[in-house]
């Protein structure tokens, strides 16, 4: 089979790009790498034309089974509405992504009836992931039948709020849900289990962002919370900071009385776990696990 790699966002590095690329090959896939994937213009991989270009031609072409994005970083948000949807849609094939890619994955579920990959992209599969994270990965990638309880063993999950909740993932990472209210896909949340994650922010901008999904959108009617981190937190504060992250989940989402972990390791952390948004799940916070309860490909 054959995946095809894109690149919405920020620009990439050629050599990276290929050593993730030789990382699928090595599995026994067939790469194709985007006509633009390494263009650069700035902080943008390339034209926002360009870029969405590419990614409508990986769902258009018949030779290409699975699109992956090369990373995340910023533009999704300005190709978003170049993508021809219609093509997307009528073409349903298993599409990874995280972070800046969270607007197409929200994109996916407004045009698409297709669930989405919120995991490790292509330049991380060049790196050092644990070869749990990698096999959780593919096993939801390729295999159509329910994956259970995701593997988390040994990391650091603490209950915020004890009870169990079923409903599908949805969600990604808090900056860009909060940018999608009020857009043409905002985020949705009601009856699911909603997942949240972030990189680089210091406290403030999450509060704010998290007040912006509180004010904006159904997330107090979500079924549950998986929170995963905002890596790199402490390193955006001028000074110790007196209000934490943990104060933050504290605050705004245990008032809302529904079962919430934190500390679920997927996104920006170092070794994520992939999570299938759209997929059927059960989180049971006093366990700290997410079982999936359906495949995430057919």
């Amino acid at each position: 089979m054959t995946i095809g790699v894109a690149s919405p966002s920020s620009p990439v590095e050629p050599a990276k790009l290929e050593a993730g690329a030789e990382a699928i090959r090595s599995l026994g896939y067939k790469v194709v790498v985007g006509e633009h994937a390494t263009d650069r213009r700035g902080y943008l991989a390339g034209d926002d034309a360009a870029r969405a270009a590419d990614f409508t031609q990986m769902f258009a072409r018949t030779d290409i089974d699975a699109v992956f994005c090369s990373r995340g970083g910023y533009g999704a948000l300005r190709m978003v509405d170049l993508v021809d949807w219609s093509v997307v849609a009528a073409n349903p094939k298993v599409f990874l992504g995280y972070s800046d890619i969270t607007t197409l994955h929200l994109a996916f579920e407004h045009h698409t009836s297709q669930g989405t990959l919120y995991g490790p992209m292509v330049l991380a599969l060049g790196g050092d992931l644990s070869q749990v994270c990698r096999e959780t990965l593919w096993a939801l990638a390729t295999r159509s039948e329910p994956h259970g309880t995701l593997n988390t063993t040994n990391r650091p999950i603490v209950t915020l709020v004890s009870g169990t909740a079923s409903g599908r993932l949805a969600g990604g990472c808090i900056s860009l849900l909060a940018a999608a209210v009020g857009t043409k896909h905002p985020p949705r949340f009601a009856g699911r289990i909603g997942v949240l994650e972030d990189t680089g922010e210091p406290v403030y901008r999450c509060d704010r962002d998290l007040v912006q999904l509180l004010r904006g959108t159904d997330i107090s009617e979500a079924a549950g919370f998986v929170i995963g981190t905002v890596t790199g937190w402490r390193d955006q504060e001028k000074a110790p900071p007196e209000i934490t992250l943990d104060d933050l989940w504290t605050d705004l989402l245990r008032p809302l009385g529904k079962p919430t972990i934190v500390g679920y390791p997927f996104g920006h952390e170092p070794d994520p776990v992939t999570l299938p948004l759209g997929c059927l799940a059960t989180l049971d916070a006093d366990a700290g696990s997410v079982t999936l309860l359906e495949a995430a490909v057919s």
